[in-house]
């Protein structure tokens, strides 16, 4: 038979109706909007931000943006463009002469051994799917029965608050609007209890149900899985025939694919206008053409948005002038990932009158420094564990916050004073996304509230907010401690993904795949990523852990781009919905067509190597951790100051909680600091209903002043105390953006002998001790 190329069976095979071939539809790439944008289509009526991440880039003709003003070419910029093309040029006859021949009948083989394939993965899913459920029987009955235990106190705490709302004077102009808040919760927690009766003899059943069936099923669904993996090994089998192995595994291509893939994405003309501004801008872009290794870092990390290879060249190389650490190693690829993160600048997100450490007159985030900050910060350990091992492409998702270094420092200090219990002791980066909801309002009443001198990260933990609001903080925190981040567009709302050790997860939103509305969630980082569907992004990270497989998917994509074929984001493809992409089936595998395919079915491989590798965890259950409860010595110094640990509380000695909407929620917590101390803290739940005591000896009866140490994310807070039962006392607390501070001094009487100090909120503190100062 006659050898032809890849291509050119392809296109005979899809032409011949005979043929047992579903071709793929078209993908549509979905432009995603930038937060700004976001903000404008959330169904919200808080006010916008006052200052917004960058609009989206419009491509005009020529490749400029639609926020620039087209660069005309200089006579030298016209030479270097048409030196440029002409190198792209020859690379691509170069790269096309060495590309392997096939015939039809093996392409044929592989496209029918993927048909094949897909019916047994189906299958496979369904079965899994069928066991998954029968398993998760068990956790949902302890679930429901925990939940019951929490039910006659939340109704008690509940009834309660309504009737400290009756009982407010009808000149209390708040009576009205706290009245009618206090009886819509207790009405809805009455029908959450009321409702567990039945839902645990449901969960009952289930469980029952399960136990009797779980054999059966997991037989099934073993045999399904087997017999997908024989259909799997098939294809592989059907597509190394094809003969493209060689070449997808060699590196000899490597430069001339780099080189070619620079020209193309950046353009001819977009590298002359960049070079012809003088001649050391166009020896750094020869400089990136001739190495070799540099161009294939970017590239694998999906290179610069819009192509802006040169001004990336040159963050990268007045970045190794800033810093000799940046030569190799960790800090190499921190310097790659911050000028690809910042070739197109970031703008910076920062309120009027933030003092700014980069410059008075600074609207985007200086890329040398913010390599230097995230240098500093590594070294001084105040980075997540994971952020030495990460490659490039999960940098860029580290270093690319519109938040200024001295929030994102701010960040960290204050997770350290308020919210502890948030930096997890290992590598579990999910604790850091924590925070949002256990500190987040989810509301906008008091959006309104924002002041114009915080930070715009303060503000939004002061105020709270919806969807964005919450999706930004905790993308802010994560990046904050080195975390790869994204925001994740889902439709109609707007939450996060996150790097993590066991792999990438979602945040403050749902899951990866299909929504119940038929839809992919999208996703950007602050520039948008090339990946449409969550899918396809979640595939992509996952196969990057095999660098050196990854490469065969690279190269691969490179010699579409080299044979003119569109780029395919992944496997998931758009159709003709311009709202979101098309709902396959579950297990469903897109038919390939040309080399893009090629790389992504690698991918594939590469993800199910990877998968079959996996050490499986142990089955000996894991020991819960042991909450933190009520601790600390009240001590006296020589002279007469008392200490009063927060957590050497005689009521309550362990965390409070709330049932709410299924869940266990903190009200009274006691966290546990890094350096070993135990910590007092009053959540947003908190009510008048709940307070806490200290009891202690006291040698001398008299006035003594009090002052706690405390640390706030909101102002005009404050606690009601009492001593031993008399006039209350309220103690004004600081708002400290987070960070400790001490509030003034409140006189109080106590007596000889044994003293009670009893206090209640509501408020959002941490509180860290207490002290009492004889009054002379």
């Amino acid at each position: 038979m006659k050898s032809k190329s890849i291509a050119e069976c392809f296109k005979r095979i899809i032409r011949k109706p005979a043929a047992p071939v579903v071709t793929l539809m078209l993908c549509m790439f979905v432009v995603v909007p930038t937060p700004a944008r976001a903000a404008e289509k959330q169904p919200s009526k808080e006010p916008k931000p006052a200052i917004k991440q960058n609009a989206p880039i419009k491509l005009q003709k020529d490749g400029a943006r639609g926020n620039e003003t087209l660069v005309e070419l200089t006579d030298v910029g016209k030479a270097l463009e048409a030196k440029y093309a002409a190198m792209q040029k020859a690379l691509k006859a170069e790269i096309e002469a060495a590309l392997p021949k096939h015939d039809d009948a093996k392409v044929a083989a592989w496209l029918n051994a993927i048909k094949t394939e897909e019916g047994t993965a189906k299958e496979a899913a369904a079965k899994a799917g069928v066991v998954a459920k029968m398993q998760g029987a068990a956790e949902k009955l302890r679930q429901l029965e925990e939940q019951q235990k929490l039910g006659p106190k939340t109704l008690e705490d509940a009834k309660e608050e309504l009737q400290r709302a009756k009982a407010r004077g009808e000149e209390n102009p708040e009576k009205e609007k706290e009245l009618a808040s206090a009886e819509r919760f207790l009405a809805s927690r009455q029908k959450e209890i009321d409702a567990l009766p039945g839902n645990i003899e449901k969960a009952k059943i289930a469980f029952k149900e399960a136990q009797d069936g779980l054999p059966a099923a997991m037989k099934a669904a073993e045999e399904a899985k087997q017999a997908n993996e024989k259909a799997r090994a098939a294809t592989w089998l059907a597509m190394d025939a094809l003969g493209t192995s060689g070449i997808l595994s060699s590196d000899k291509l490597d430069s001339k694919l780099a080189q070619f893939m620079v020209i193309n994405d950046a353009t001819p003309r977009g590298l002359a206008e960049f070079a012809q501004q003088s001649p050391e801008h166009e020896k750094l872009i020869q400089q990136l053409l001739d190495n070799k290794e540099l161009m294939i870092q970017m590239l694998v990390a999906d290179g610069p948005e819009s192509g802006k290879y040169g001004e990336a060249m040159k963050i990268y190389t007045d970045i190794q002038k800033a810093s000799p650490r940046a030569k190799e190693g960790l800090f190499q690829r921190l310097a790659v990932a911050v000028s690809l993160g910042h070739a197109v600048p970031v703008r910076m997100w920062k309120a009027s009158t933030d003092p700014d450490p980069i410059g008075k007159d600074s609207v985007f985030i200086d890329p040398v420094q913010r390599y230097l900050s995230y240098e500093k910060w590594y070294l001084a350990g105040e980075l997540q564990p994971g952020f030495k091992d990460l490659d490039v492409w999960n940098l860029v998702m580290a270093v690319n916050s519109p938040n200024p270094d001295y929030a994102l420092a701010w960040a960290r200090e204050m997770l350290r004073a308020f919210r502890p219990d948030c930096i997890p002791d290992d590598n579990n980066t999910s604790l850091y996304v924590d925070v949002v909801g256990k500190e987040l309002y989810y509301n906008s009443s008091m959006v309104k509230e924002d002041r114009p001198n915080l930070a715009v990260m303060q503000n939004i933990l002061a105020n709270g907010g919806i969807c964005g609001r919450r999706g930004f903080f905790g993308r802010f925190v994560l990046q904050a401690f080195g975390v790869p981040a994204v925001e994740r567009v889902e439709p109609g709302h707007s939450a996060i993904s996150y790097w993590h050790p066991d792999g990438w997860k979602n945040g403050l939103g749902g899951g990866w795949g299909m929504s119940k509305k038929g839809f992919y969630s999208v996703r950007y980082a602050g520039r948008p990523r090339p990946y449409g569907s969550d899918l396809n992004f979640l595939y992509s990270s996952q196969a990057r852990e095999d660098a050196a497989a990854f490469m065969k998917v690279k190269r691969a994509q490179w010699i579409g781009a080299v044979v003119g074929e569109a780029r395919k984001p992944g496997l998931i493809a758009y159709g003709s919905k311009t709202t979101g992409p098309t709902s396959p089936k579950p297990g469903e595998i897109v038919k390939p067509t040309f080399w893009s395919d090629l790389a992504l079915h690698e991918q594939r491989r590469i993800i199910a190597g990877l998968e079959a590798s996996k050490v499986k965890p142990s089955a000996t259950p894991s020991v819960a951790k042991k909450a933190p409860a009520a601790t600390g010595k009240i001590t006296v110094d020589d002279n007469g100051v008392i200490t009063i640990p927060a957590a050497a509380c005689s009521s309550p000695t362990e965390s409070t909680k709330l049932l709410y909407h299924g869940l266990q929620i903190e009200r009274i917590a006691f966290i546990n600091d890094k350096s070993g101390d135990t910590l007092l803290h009053l959540s947003r739940y908190t009510n008048l209903s709940d307070t806490f005591e200290y009891t202690f000896d006291v040698a001398r009866a008299g006035k003594y002043a009090l002052v706690a140490t405390v640390a706030t994310p909101k102002w005009d807070q404050r606690l009601s105390m009492t001593a031993n039962g008399g006039t209350p006392v309220e103690l004004a607390l600081p708002y400290t953006i987070g960070l400790w501070d001490k509030t003034a001094p409140v006189e109080i009487e106590l007596k000889a002998g044994k003293n009670v100090l009893k206090f209640q909120g509501p408020a959002r503190v941490t509180i860290k001790n207490f002290t009492l100062t004889p009054v002379k």
